[in-house]
């Protein structure tokens, strides 16, 4: 167990600052950037690096981030546009820490969320990926809610047969998790956490500190809203995967079921009213 482990925080942007004036209605990742990038820098524990993958953006998030001057950054830049799980996975391919950790560039960590990380994982050397409770905050900043997951493992083992358990951005993880199951699977973009943790459930150990450690910024227009219809399909077929590798179970079954009802019978317009009311309580 090493004193001052490392850790490889990694974050992709696409389009994470405003081209011109800040328009009324912001788009995913607008103007948040800068907040995102200060708050993993100001973090109290130091021992880290920040991989952030510019997913070819058009805006100035590139010209921002090569104005950054910090030797912990390394900067990857794709030369098109390939989503979150893609550019997570070339972030990993550059990682050479302990552990993962990590961040979004609309969310804001608070100070001492790595420290408190690498504490508990230390303390609790069986768990292998820790998350925390979060505060959820507006386009404006202000807290409108909170995320308070399981912390036992095995109950939070269980709920991942029907929700992701564990805040994506996050994610402090043994770099070996993320070895082992060989980053993030590409087909199933826009839920690519959610796949992770199934995938994760039955050969490592998870938990949730619970203390609130990050900022989790709501949007209306945020990728996991705008796309709601194709993320449920994709929830939908990581349920049906699970049961596929892992067995027939009565809650796989039961879960399964209830996601299909709700992606083929359910009105869009109230999935959106349902998901909203659930995402801020």
């Amino acid at each position: 167990m090493k004193k001052d482990p490392k850790i490889s925080v990694i974050m992709s942007v696409y389009n994470g600052l405003p081209l011109g004036p800040q328009p009324k209605t912001k788009t995913a990742s607008s103007a948040y950037l800068k907040e995102a990038v200060e708050s993993i820098l100001n973090q109290t524990y130091r021992n880290f690096e920040f991989i952030i993958v510019d997913d070819a953006s058009r805006d100035k998030s590139w010209d921002y981030l090569k104005s950054l001057k910090d030797r912990r950054i390394k900067l990857i830049r794709n030369k098109k546009n390939l989503g979150l799980a893609a550019s997570l996975n070339i972030a990993l391919r550059q990682a050479q820490g302990d552990y993962v950790a990590r961040m979004d560039a609309d969310d804001i960590s608070l100070p001492n969320r790595f420290e408190e990380q690498i504490y508990f994982l230390q303390k609790n050397p069986t768990i292998d990926l820790c998350g925390t409770w979060v505060d959820l905050i507006d386009e404006k900043g202000k807290i409108i809610g909170e995320k308070k997951f399981p912390t036992d493992p095995k109950k939070l083992k269980r709920s991942i047969t029907w929700y992701t358990p564990i805040v994506h951005p996050t994610y402090m993880a043994k770099s070996r998790v993320y070895k082992n199951l060989n980053g993030y699977r590409t087909t199933f973009d826009f839920a690519e956490d959610y796949d992770f943790l199934s995938r994760a459930k039955n050969k490592f150990h998870m938990s949730n500190i619970p203390r609130k450690l990050l900022l989790w910024r709501f949007q209306d227009n945020r990728r996991s809203r705008s796309s709601m219809q194709k993320m449920d399909k994709i929830d939908l077929k990581i349920k049906l995967d699970s049961l596929k590798r892992d067995g027939l179970t009565i809650t796989g079954i039961l879960a399964a079921a209830k996601k299909f009802t709700m992606v083929y019978f359910l009105p869009f317009t109230l999935k959106l009213r349902i998901a909203r009311l659930l995402k801020i309580a």
